[in-house]
């Protein structure tokens, strides 16, 4: 069973943690509303970072509601692999149900298990 909590651990911190995200990505899971930059990581546990900007959600309540659904959704899904993710929102994400959000990102997620898997199986 997946740990619940989301402590500093699990997250992305420092902007130096961002950028080599952003610079080596070698997986990607695009959609409409968001977009998930992975990369695989040395320390064991998967960690998270959250870019949602005024941009692309206009309200704090949205963007909060954004954060909130994404960090939950990570807490209690297992990836195949430690990796580090970052979340993009893009425009309107805030403007999904929660029902509807909660499900893109369980999807979302699916599909990021599952390219990791695939990019780790010609390998062995």
């Amino acid at each position: 069973m997946p740990r619940a909590t989301f402590g500093k651990d699990r997250r992305l911190l420092k902007a130096s943690q961002y950028k080599e995200v952003f610079d080596n990505n070698s997986v990607r899971v695009a959609h409409p509303k968001l977009l998930l930059l992975a990369k695989p990581n040395g320390c064991g546990l998967s960690r998270l970072g959250l870019v949602v900007g005024k941009k692309n959600v206009a309200t704090a309540v949205g963007r909060n509601f954004v954060k909130r659904v994404v960090r939950e959704t990570f807490r209690n899904h297992t990836l195949p692999l430690a990796v580090d993710i970052i979340f993009l929102a893009r425009k309107d994400a805030d403007k999904l149900s929660p029902v509807e959000m909660a499900t893109l990102m369980q999807q979302s997620w699916g599909r990021l298990s599952a390219r990791l898997e695939s990019e780790v199986t010609p390998n062995a």
